[in-house]
């Protein structure tokens, strides 16, 4: 099938081997010719071999960023609304069978569910969109009328205030693109009444990657538990409903702690919240002699590209470290990492390096990582980026 009207991009020979292997992304140094592709437009990635022109795949193309293009679909077809249309019935239909219970998702999860740069989250009947590319952004029109038309939403944000956007050459911008907004939204979550912020709370409103994670660190929790890099209690909460005796919240927003008060409130639930510097509290806990039958670690990501990598090991040993220090024997260690570049690999040496300078055995009795409506994309590293380990310390 040939598509007329359509600029091809030509690649490089590693590029072309990195699309056929199932990765989806071209960077900028490997463009050979861009043709006459304008930013935001939807081009045929082609490679030459042996004198012979071939087609690779359609894709979105970006002159303004290091990925320069963001393979949609292998091969030469039409990428048309009803294209898209079949892309976004197909995501839905994963959510669908999750049957959590849950009145929150991840909806699309960009180039996981072949929808380069979308992502979209549901909040009740309120959508809430990131558009990451250049791509997405010439299409937002088109992904608000299908939202709309396909998930019958009330409501549908743009929560378009992320760093990623300043790497595409893109704005940052926040509103409403359809529909009213009456304010914070309470939503159900891991079996707790949540408070939701869509136009102001952290990502577009709430951690949807831990969602399951929430869950798993409930039903290990014991007795007196902490929850460090707490934010609004997303940890916290749910080890309180499931029965611990003294939940502590730590986290350094004032704010963020405010709404897991009310929250806990509201669902008739016990929470101790302190603002504080999370690295200079867990020292003075530990110096107090405090102990803690269930500890979680859930920090920002530490390491934000390949050259923070360092930094961030010693920053997560630093905590498990102390948190190792501070449980009871036998005690339960909920530890993460959201940073991509910190592999699985090196976070369990981590682990282990912070077990023996503390003396103490550890045994990882659960590994996980996002919940299932942030599928991974095979041959797409990046769409593994999360970590959480449950560890009983000795």
């Amino acid at each position: 099938m040939t598509i007329p009207d359509i600029e091809h991009v030509r690649v490089s020979a590693k590029a072309a081997a990195r699309l056929r292997s199932g990765h989806p992304w071209v960077f900028s140094g490997e463009i050979r010719d861009a043709g006459g592709a304008r930013d935001g437009d939807i081009v045929l990635v082609e490679y030459r071999e042996r004198k012979r022109t071939k087609i690779l795949g359609c894709a979105f193309y970006n002159s303004q960023s290091m990925i320069a293009c963001r393979l949609i679909e292998k091969g030469e077809v039409p990428v048309d609304r009803e294209f898209w249309i079949r892309r976004l019935e197909r995501a839905f239909e994963l959510r669908r069978g999750l049957g959590d219970g849950d009145e929150a998702c991840r909806l699309v999860f960009a180039e996981s569910d072949g929808i380069p740069g979308l992502v979209v989250d549901r909040f009740g009947d309120v959508a809430v969109v990131q558009t990451l590319c250049a791509g997405t952004e010439k299409l937002k029109a088109l992904w608000v009328e299908l939202l709309r038309e396909l998930g019958g939403f009330s409501c549908i944000v743009e929560r378009n205030d992320s760093a990623a956007r300043k790497l595409e050459g893109l704005e940052q911008r926040t509103g409403i693109l359809d529909g009213k907004l009456d304010g914070p939204l309470e939503v159900k979550i891991s079996g707790v009444s949540r408070t939701i912020e869509p136009l102001g709370g952290q990502k577009t409103g709430a951690y949807l990657d831990q969602r399951y994670n929430h869950r798993l660190a409930a039903r290990w929790a014991r007795g007196r538990c902490l929850d460090a890099f707490s934010y609004q209690g997303g940890f916290g909460l749910p080890m309180a409903q499931a029965g611990a005796e003294q939940v502590v919240l730590l986290d350094q927003s004032e704010r963020a702690l405010e709404v897991a008060r009310r929250d806990a409130e509201r669902n008739g639930l016990s929470v101790e919240c302190r603002q504080v510097n999370v690295f200079d509290e867990l020292r003075k806990l530990h110096k107090r002699g405090e102990r803690f039958d269930t500890i979680v670690l859930d920090p920002p990501a530490f390491a934000k590209n390949r050259q923070a990598v360092e930094s961030a090991w010693r920053g997560y040993k630093e905590i498990n470290l102390r948190a190792m220090r501070l449980l009871a024997q036998g005690g339960i260690l909920v530890s993460c990492s959201c940073s991509y570049h910190v592999s699985e690999q090196m976070f369990e040496q981590v682990l282990q390096s912070a077990a023996g300078d503390a003396g103490r055995r550890v045994q990882v009795v659960v590994r996980a990582g996002a919940g299932p409506d942030h599928p991974e994309r095979l041959g797409f590293p990046e769409s593994r980026y999360l970590k959480c380990f449950v560890c009983r310390v000795l």
